[in-house]
């Protein structure tokens, strides 16, 4: 198991198991577009039909958590869907370890990483109104981006081809620690790996695994709505999808309905990490409760449930919200001067035991998360875990062996 030094801000390291791998619009225009926003709502929901889904094929899943299937652990949960309609969805394990609080598929989790996609899908929708283009230098909108002499441009952020260094790599103005359980926003994180005066190499050079090219693309969503990101992704993406539980946690102190409390082991190896940050801890007990002190988000900072997410990846099947348009510009691919060309809209474009699939996989402190479809047989793997060690993509992959021994997955 990697440590969370490792590990912790290493989120899209893609795991061997799964990888082989019109310019702007009229006010009439934008009315017409929100109009049809708002009449796909009822078409986008989750399809509640029944699909044979064996009680052979459930006790399989089961039995992949069935040491988390108690409230004395934290634990997970899961969604799989073929083709619009739900096949099961579960629960194992506590949300909250202080009151046992089951966890179910419409318990809120933090989903780190697998909210690239949902920034990506904000600016998809900018660049379908001809408001931006992927061409469109960043600094027209951040302006502190032009004093690098090479133009980064829409696409180096979405594609992880900027050369900005990435804020986790560099020391925080103070002193204290980017671990989550210290409070740091948005606004810090550009501003430390915006101070550094140099990019790391010229834009679209190489691939670099950046969190703050998601955050700058927040700010490009704001500066053009004239709206918070939260405001513009619940407005624009996540009602008109019926995702009614899924939200950017961008205040610490918001309320949640549902949300899962995150945990570590209370092992020596995590105790060790842990004071390396600066934060010490008593050493009996089993877990280590972690809640996310830092609102930071484009990069990560989605609240959402394995139900809304399956709303989510239906749609990619249904095409009902954005059309094919909107499908075929999130699983765009761009060849540039480097040797990753199966990124995507906050996805990676991969291969699993010969079969397409489509994913994106996210970790922090106390979370582990990952989003996986088969875009040819139609079928979506949600796993979302409350323990930063529950290696979301491992039970995916186990999800997917059974499907395929169960002839779901041809």
């Amino acid at each position: 198991m990697l440590t969370r030094k490792a590990s912790v801000f290493l989120h899209a390291t893609f795991h061997t198991q799964t990888v082989v791998g019109n310019l702007k619009l009229n006010k009439m225009k934008n009315t017409i577009i929100a109009l049809f926003y708002l009449f796909s709502l009822s078409s986008c929901g989750q399809s509640t039909s029944k699909i044979d889904f064996s009680d052979v094929a459930k006790n399989k899943v089961d039995s992949l958590f069935s040491a988390y299937d108690d409230l004395s652990s934290p634990g997970y949960a899961i969604g799989i869907s073929k083709n619009g309609k739900t096949l099961y969805k579960n629960g194992y394990g506590s949300a909250n370890l202080d009151y046992k609080i089951p966890i179910e598929p419409n318990s809120a989790f933090s989903i780190a990483s697998v909210s690239k996609q949902f920034t990506a899908a904000c600016i998809a929708i900018l660049i379908l109104e001809n408001r931006i283009t992927l061409d469109t230098p960043a600094s027209d909108f951040i302006p502190e981006l032009k004093k690098y002499p090479d133009t980064i441009l829409i696409k180096h952020l979405i594609y992880n081809t900027s050369g900005i260094t990435d804020y986790p790599r560099l020391e925080r103005t103070g002193g204290k620690s980017w671990i989550t359980f210290n409070y740091f926003d948005i606004n810090e994180c550009i501003a430390t790996s915006l101070s550094e005066d140099k990019l790391q190499f010229k834009p679209g050079e190489n691939w670099d695994y950046c969190n703050v090219n998601f955050m700058l693309l927040t700010k490009i969503v704001e500066k053009i709505s004239n709206q918070t990101f939260a405001e513009f992704a619940k407005q624009r993406l996540f009602e008109p999808l019926g995702m009614n539980n899924t939200l950017i946690n961008d205040d610490i102190t918001q309320v949640i309905e549902r949300r899962v409390t995150p945990y570590n082991h209370r092992t020596k190896e995590y105790i060790n990490d842990y004071e390396e940050y600066g934060i010490k801890l008593r050493k009996d007990g089993e877990y280590i409760q972690h809640p996310r002190n830092s609102p930071h988000y484009g990069g990560s900072g989605v609240v959402t449930t394995i139900e809304d997410l399956l709303i989510w990846s239906d749609n990619m099947v249904s095409k009902n919200f954005g059309g094919e348009p909107f499908y075929n510009l999130m699983h765009k691919t761009i060849k540039f001067n480097h040797d990753r060309d199966n990124q995507a809209f906050g996805l990676y474009i991969g291969d699993f035991k010969g079969r397409k699939i489509v994913a994106w996989d996210g970790g922090d402190w106390g979370i582990s998360s990952q989003l996986l479809r088969f875009s040819d047989q139609g079928v979506a793997i949600i796993v979302l875990s409350n323990l930063g060690s529950g290696e979301a993509f491992r039970k995916v992959n186990g999800i997917a062996d059974i499907l395929i021994d169960e002839k779901i997955i041809d």
